[in-house]
């Protein structure tokens, strides 16, 4: 399974989205695609599922336009910024019902459902109407129907945006394990980017490309009540302090931040090692789930 993005461009009237992406992908490899908001990221995700057509250039699914019925059976797209179940029917109906859409049986569809349910947590409520779902609980579903059909590749646009700490770490877990597909995730969260082989920073366009997710520096502002715990501290004076850690200790660090600050975080920056050298870029001021 590949994927290949050529030359591709996206305005909507006067603003470009989208100018001049070109990116090549495979099987078994997790890509990030960072930058701010209203770079583009979830407009080029869309196009390559095949939702939005391109204004020039196009995206191949194995050689296949995305835009084909062939090409979208081998894509699971999962997005925050829209409704993607039906809150007035059950989890199980959701699924069955979005399966058949891609060509599953009713029969294969319901067996397929359970099998998601299962897999994300939710089997014993198989049979609840989604509108008494937590967040966390329908973000797992929103990710169970983008993998009703199997497909070979799975777009995800912050896919646990919003959500807690557990069900977050359910959808993150999830995701490591699927080795076998292609999955690119449009992300400002340091814990999901860290899934990633390859970062992308984009702006429109992909500007740089880089490794792993390595180092995390966080600018907080408060009370920091932290000695030596797994980071470093460096105080910047006015009340604010620079938190410099590994991608591991961001994520319990952040689990337990009000162990260790009385006050609020401002900004965060990332490191990535590429090639021998580290590619900084900040993601800017944007929460934390």
């Amino acid at each position: 399974m590949s994927v290949a993005v050529i030359d591709l461009r996206k305005k909507f009237g006067s603003i470009v989205a989208i100018d001049g992406v070109n990116l090549t992908a495979s099987r078994g490899e997790t890509i990030a695609l960072v930058g701010p908001n209203g770079a583009g990221k979830t407009t080029l995700l869309k196009i390559m599922s095949g939702i939005l057509k391109p204004d020039e250039g196009k995206v191949l699914i194995n050689g296949v336009e995305s835009t084909s019925p062939r090409a979208k059976r081998s894509i699971g797209f999962m997005t925050p910024m829209d409704r993607g179940v039906y809150w007035r029917l059950s989890a199980i109906d959701n699924l069955v019902f979005f399966g058949t859409l891609y060509g599953l049986s009713i029969g294969e569809a319901r067996r397929r459902a359970r099998e998601v349910l299962e897999l994300m947590g939710l089997g014993d409520r198989a049979n609840s109407r989604v509108a008494t779902f937590s967040t966390g609980m329908m973000r797992r579903l929103e990710l169970g129907r983008a993998l009703m059909h199997d497909p070979d590749v799975l777009l995800l646009d912050e896919p646990t945006s919003g959500i807690d700490v557990d069900g977050k770490k359910k959808i993150l877990d999830y995701i490591r394990m699927l080795r076998d597909k292609l999955v690119i995730i449009a992300s400002h969260d340091p814990q999901e980017i860290s899934l990633a082989s390859r970062v992308l920073y984009f702006n429109k366009k992909i500007v740089e490309e880089s490794g792993p997710l390595k180092i995390v520096k966080i600018l907080v502002r408060g009370r920091l009540m932290v000695g030596n715990d797994g980071f470093k501290v460096i105080n910047m004076g006015s009340n604010e302090f620079l938190l410099e850690m590994d991608i591991n200790r961001f994520s319990s660090f952040i689990r337990q931040s009000s162990n260790y600050l009385e006050g609020d975080i401002l900004d965060i920056d990332v490191e990535v090692a590429s090639e021998g050298r580290i590619a900084k870029r900040r993601w800017g001021e944007h929460g934390i789930n």
